[in-house]
């Protein structure tokens, strides 16, 4: 990714309102908005969640914007101007090397191919209990909630769907169980026992430092998420499950290991 392509992509969002700006992806694919909600036809999602996009918002790139501002920051690197949203400017980051691994190495090849180590962690108790589960490609998303519902108070009565990022709008996988599929009724979902992980990897180019979250009833925050530690080649999860016993596991998934206070 070249310079003018980054310039290009991550773009300033300058608004009327809040204490900082932020950066809109002109190259994200649009959350799945309410035909009536005002975000409808804004360009390119927002990096963050921490402010509300107005229509009357512009947009610039960070070099017009560093010379409006008189900043000395023109290439998005180190830490956030003051006038800059640090979890966007993070993000941001945080793309840039996604990408220059994807262009550098033969990721784009494995995705697919690859299973992960998945570490999950309750948001508050990051730090005092976390999980790892480790999925094969064929491991389905059903086998996947079995292991991560292990672990929560969520039982077969709650609605469950898996996503992106932190909350299930700004998802693109519209998974959940088979056993409220029928009760949705909605051609957008996918039954979690027909999505494999190899899917949802190809879809979003899953790979390490990327997360996926897990919420419930429908517009309550994420609690439950995971950050993609490690990808595996089929052949090193079968070295790792025989030299572990795991704590608990599917026919294609396990429980490794785990940090309980």
């Amino acid at each position: 990714m070249t310079e003018t392509d980054i310039q290009d992509r991550f773009v300033i969002e300058v608004s009327r309102v809040g204490t900082v700006d932020h950066i809109v992806d002109l190259e994200a694919e649009p959350a799945n908005r309410s035909r009536y909600s005002p975000r409808r036809e804004l360009p390119g999602e927002k990096l963050c969640d921490r402010s509300t996009r107005s229509s009357a918002s512009e947009y610039i790139a960070l070099r017009d914007y560093a010379d409006w501002k008189d900043l000395d920051k023109t290439t998005f690197e180190g830490d956030a101007p003051d006038e800059v949203c640090s979890y966007c400017w993070a993000a941001v980051l945080e793309q840039i090397k996604k990408v220059e691994q994807h262009e550098h190495g033969d990721i784009d090849e494995r995705i697919g191919t690859v299973g992960y180590r998945l570490r999950w962690k309750q948001k508050g108790r990051a730090r005092e209990e976390w999980y790892d589960i480790v999925v094969r490609p064929e491991t389905t998303m059903a086998e996947l909630d079995t292991l991560v519902c292990r672990f929560t108070t969520l039982d077969d009565f709650h609605l469950r769907m898996y996503g992106l990022e932190d909350q299930y709008l700004d998802s693109t996988l519209n998974v959940i169980p088979d056993l409220q599929f029928a009760e949705v009724d909605d051609p957008s979902y996918r039954k979690a026992s027909e999505m494999a992980i190899a899917d949802i990897a190809e879809r979003a180019a899953l790979w390490e430092g990327d997360r996926l979250s897990m919420v419930y009833d429908f517009g309550t925050p994420s609690h439950y998420y995971c950050i993609v530690k490690e990808g595996y080649d089929p052949e090193e999860i079968e070295k790792l499950l025989e030299k572990r016993d795991p704590i608990a596991a599917t026919e294609t998934a396990a429980i490794m290991d785990e940090k309980r206070s």
